[in-house]
C-alpha cells in the first residue's frame, strides 16, 4: 500500500464472476448441442415418425397458403415427383383410391405410408386441412433419398424442443448467476475493500470475518493472523531502532567530549563533523521510532506560537553560526490539538532542512497561524518539479554526494503531521524559495 493509502494492483485478470458466467454459458451451449444431437439421432432412427411430421408440415403450409391448387406448393427440399391434390369422399362416405397409391378405402382420415423403392423411398398420405372455413382432405406424395427432405422436420423439432426451452433456461441461469454468485462473492469484495482501507497508523485494524462461505471466512482469518504477526514484527523492529538510537547517544556524547580535548587541527575538525553527522542521524532515527509510536490525545490543546518561539530560541545559535537569520511571526489564534514535543520536532526538522538547502545570508521565516497551522519558508532555489513527489520519502536524497543527511527529516515531519490527523504540503513560494506548511486538527468550538 502506498503513502496515499491506495493499493498497487498487479495485472488485472478475469474476475471470478466472469469465469463463472463463462462456464455457465459454455455449459448451456454444450447442453444445447447435446440436445440437438439427441433430436437428430432420435428422428433419424425413426423414419416413419419423420414421414408423418413431414406431411403434417406440408399440410400446414397448404392450410396457410392462399393458392387454391395445392400442386403449387414446392414440397420438401430434395423431393422428387412431388404431387399434392384435394380428394373428396364418395357417396356413402367411402373415398376413391388415390390415383398413384393404393390407399385404403373407407372413411377419409389422416394416414401416412412410407415405402422403399429403388434408389430411395416413397412417402404418401392424407391430411385434414381447413380451407375457406370448411374441412378438406389433402393427398400428398413424393419420392426422395437420404435425410435432406426431412431437414424442415428436424429444424422444426430443434426450434420446438431445443431453442425455445433453452431461452428461458438461459435467462434463469443468468439471473441465478447474477444473484447467487454475486451474493457468494460479496464477502470477498468487502474483504478487498477492507484490505485497501488498512492504515499503517492503526495497527489494530482487522478484516471483518463473514460467517459464510467457509472458504472466505478461512481466508480472512488467515489474513488477520498474518496481520497480527506483521504487527508484532514491526513492533519489535521499532523497539530495536528506538533502543539502538537511544543507546548510541551516550557513546557519541562521550566521543564528542573526547574530541574536544584533541589539539586543534584539520583532523579534529573532520572527526567532529563526522561525529555531529552521526549524532544527527541517531537523533533522527529516534525521532522516527517515536513518530511511528506516537499517540496524540484528542483533547490536548497546545499553542503553536509558544512552541515556535521555543524552537527558534533554541536553534538561533546554530543559525547565527551559519550566518543565517531566523524570523518568527505569530498570526491570529494559534491553538491546535496536538502533542507539544512532536510539534517541537516538526519545527526543528523543517528549520534544519531550510538551513541545509538554502544559501547563506538568506533569512528563514517561521510562522505560526493563522489557525491550527505552521509554516517554514526559506529563500533558496526552491524545489524542482520532478523532486516534489519524492521529498517526503524516507531516505530519499536527490544527490547523495552533496548531502550529509540521511533523507529522514521531511519523512519524520510527514509522519508526525499524519499522526495529528493533519498534513504537510510543499511548494515554491512567490518570489523564490521553498514553503512548507503543516496543518493540525482545530480545537473544538468553545474551547
Amino acid at each position: 500500500m502506498d503513502k496515499a493509502g491506495n493499493s498497487k494492483r498487479g495485472p488485472a485478470g478475469p474476475t471470478l464472476f466472469r469465469q463463472i458466467a463463462t462456464r455457465l454459458a459454455a455449459f448451456t451451449l454444450l447442453f444445447a448441442l447435446l440436445d440437438v444431437g439427441i433430436v437428430v439421432f432420435t428422428y433419424s432412427s425413426q423414419p416413419e415418425s419423420l414421414a408423418q411430421e413431414l406431411l403434417t408440415l406440408e399440410a400446414n403450409k397448404a392450410e396457410r397458403s392462399t393458392a387454391p391448387v395445392p400442386d403449387l406448393l414446392a414440397g420438401p427440399p430434395g423431393a422428387e415427383h412431388w404431387a399434392a391434390r384435394y380428394v373428396e369422399p364418395a357417396a356413402g362416405g367411402s373415398a376413391p383410391p388415390p390415383s398413384r397409391v393404393d390407399a385404403p378405402s373407407g372413411v377419409l382420415m389422416d394416414w401416412t405410408r412410407r415405402e422403399r423403392i429403388p434408389g430411395g423411398y416413397r412417402i404418401s398420405g392424407v391430411r385434414s386441412v381447413q380451407q375457406g372455413g370448411q374441412q378438406r382432405w389433402l393427398y400428398m406424395q413424393f419420392e426422395g433419398d437420404g435425410i435432406r427432405p426431412y431437414v424442415p422436420v428436424i429444424a422444426n423439432e430443434i426450434v420446438q424442443h431445443v431453442v425455445l426451452p433453452l431461452i428461458p433456461l438461459s435467462l434463469l441461469l443468468l439471473l441465478f448467476n447474477v444473484f447467487a454468485v454475486r451474493r457468494v462473492l460479496g464477502p470477498l469484495q468487502r474483504a478487498e475493500a477492507e484490505v485497501d482501507a488498512l492504515d499503517p497508523d492503526n495497527v489494530l485494524l482487522r478484516l471483518s470475518e463473514a460467517p459464510e462461505p467457509r472458504e472466505v471466512n478461512t481466508l480472512v482469518r488467515a489474513v488477520n493472523r498474518a496481520l497480527t504477526r506483521l504487527d508484532k514484527t514491526m513492533a519489535i523492529l521499532r523497539g530495536f531502532t528506538a533502543n539502538a538510537a537511544h543507546e548510541l547517544r551516550t557513546p557519541l556524547s562521550i566521543m564528542q567530549l573526547s574530541l574536544d580535548k584533541l589539539p586543534p587541527g584539520p583532523l579534529r575538525d573532520d572527526l567532529q563533523a563526522d561525529t555531529q553527522h552521526m549524532a544527527r542521524l541517531v537523533g533522527q532515527m529516534l525521532d522516527l521510532a517515536q513518530a511511528d509510536a506516537l499517540a496524540v490525545e484528542p483533547d490536548v490543546l497546545v499553542d503553536l506560537a509558544d512552541i515556535g518561539r521555543d524552537i527558534v530560541g533554541a536553534m538561533a545559535p546554530k543559525a547565527f553560526a551559519a550566518q543565517r537569520e531566523l524570523r518568527f511571526e505569530a498570526v491570529g489564534d494559534t491553538r491546535a490539538l496536538g502533542h507539544a514535543e512532536a510539534i517541537y520536532r516538526i519545527y526543528r526538522n523543517l528549520i534544519d532542512n531550510a538551513l541545509a538547502h538554502a544559501p547563506g545570508a538568506t533569512p528563514i521565516e517561521v510562522t505560526a497561524g493563522p489557525g491550527p497551522q505552521l509554516s517554514v519558508r526559506d529563500h533558496g532555489p526552491g524545489i524542482a518539479d520532478e523532486d516534489l513527489p519524492h521529498i517526503f520519502e524516507r531516505f530519499w536524497r536527490k544527490d547523495r554526494r552533496k548531502s550529509d543527511g540521511a533523507g529522514l527529516g521531511l519523512g519524520i515531519v510527514q509522519r508526525l503531521a499524519e499522526a495529528h490527523g493533519g498534513a504537510i504540503t510543499a511548494r515554491n513560494a512567490p518570489g523564490g524559495g521553498a514553503l512548507f506548511e503543516v496543518t493540525f486538527a482545530p480545537p473544538e468550538p468553545g474551547r
